[in-house]
């Protein structure tokens, strides 16, 4: 990811981003590569595969890094000896039930390739998987001090000062008030005191100003997406009717464009449905702000020229 201008413009200048020119590239930038697995047997009615999940977790990670072997590409996205936090999303996880099949995947994965339990810290992932795995505990709170990030200030879970690296395990989500959510909110509002204040606006500009903190963006190695199940419509809370089995992962090093593909993908299955698109991705004017914001102070890429997809299915 490019360099952050973390909380450089503030709220009334962000107020004023419709104004801007479009989003652009700059020169020399390579793409951001985003893998995207799709398995039609992952999913089985309340249940899931775990014995395929962990195979389309393996294939992902290769994907994404090109290695031969999921333990080399561990090793190509993280360093021996990090303690690193696994960050679930607790909003709506009891009901679309794919977090402790995910966690259970991804704890395992990070044991064969040479990780020890006690680096390993779960930050919203089921109680019961910390307690079979015997991870590190995550110290609870949040810090005493507060921590200005441009638009708005707020105190940090105590969390992040025991983590070296951060993995983000969001789900793809439409959202009431931000249109749609997966990677940058699952960093910023879960990983913040008082969340609720900062769902003005869209979200905008909190949730990429508070991605541009170091002690956020200067963990991050690994985003990757639990598509298994996703709210299509009317979320972020999981309904009956708004749940879509779509047997994915989405995996990337690139927050904003992760968001950016999963945004494609969410409109691809509601235009199937008949229904009209959450909304434009952001091209400047108009069009998820906070995908836009993220974009112009380096976090990511947010148009999809600019984005490297690769796509499988087994």
């Amino acid at each position: 990811m490019g360099g952050a201008l973390a909380g450089a413009c503030l709220w009334g200048k962000a107020h004023g981003e419709d104004k801007t020119p479009p989003l652009r590239i700059p020169l020399g930038t390579p793409a951001s590569k985003v893998a995207r697995l799709h398995s039609p047997h992952v999913v089985r009615g309340p249940t899931l595969q775990a014995r395929h999940l962990r195979e389309m977790l393996a294939q992902t990670l290769e994907m994404l890094t090109g290695k031969s072997s999921t333990a080399e590409a561990w090793v190509e996205i993280l360093d021996h000896g990090q303690v690193v936090g696994l960050k679930f999303n607790r909003s709506g996880q009891a009901a679309l039930g794919t977090s402790p099949a995910l966690a259970e995947a991804l704890i395992e994965s990070l044991l064969e390739a040479g990780w020890a339990p006690h680096d390993i810290i779960c930050i919203e992932a089921p109680p019961s998987v910390e307690a079979y795995y015997c991870t590190k505990r995550a110290d609870p709170g949040y810090d005493r001090e507060v921590t200005d990030f441009g638009s708005g200030s707020d105190r940090l879970a105590t969390v992040l000062n025991q983590v070296d690296a951060l993995i983000n395990i969001p789900f793809l989500k439409a959202h009431n008030i931000a249109g749609f959510t997966s990677c940058l909110k699952n960093l910023s509002y879960g990983l913040i005191k008082h969340p609720a204040r900062f769902h003005a606006n869209g979200c905008h500009p909190f949730i990429a100003d508070i991605c541009a903190l170091p002690a956020i963006r200067g963990k991050l190695k690994l985003c990757l997406v639990d598509a298994l199940r996703m709210v299509f419509d009317r979320g972020p809370e999981p309904q009956s009717d708004t749940v879509f089995p779509a047997g994915t992962l989405i995996a990337g090093f690139d927050p904003v464009a992760l968001d950016a593909a999963g945004l494609i993908f969410v409109n691809e299955l509601r235009a199937g449905k008949g229904l009209a698109p959450l909304n434009k991705l952001p091209i400047g004017s108009g069009g998820m702000p906070y995908l836009a914001r993220a974009h112009r102070l380096g976090l990511g890429i947010a148009l999809p020229q600019g984005l490297q997809l690769i796509e499988k299915s087994l």
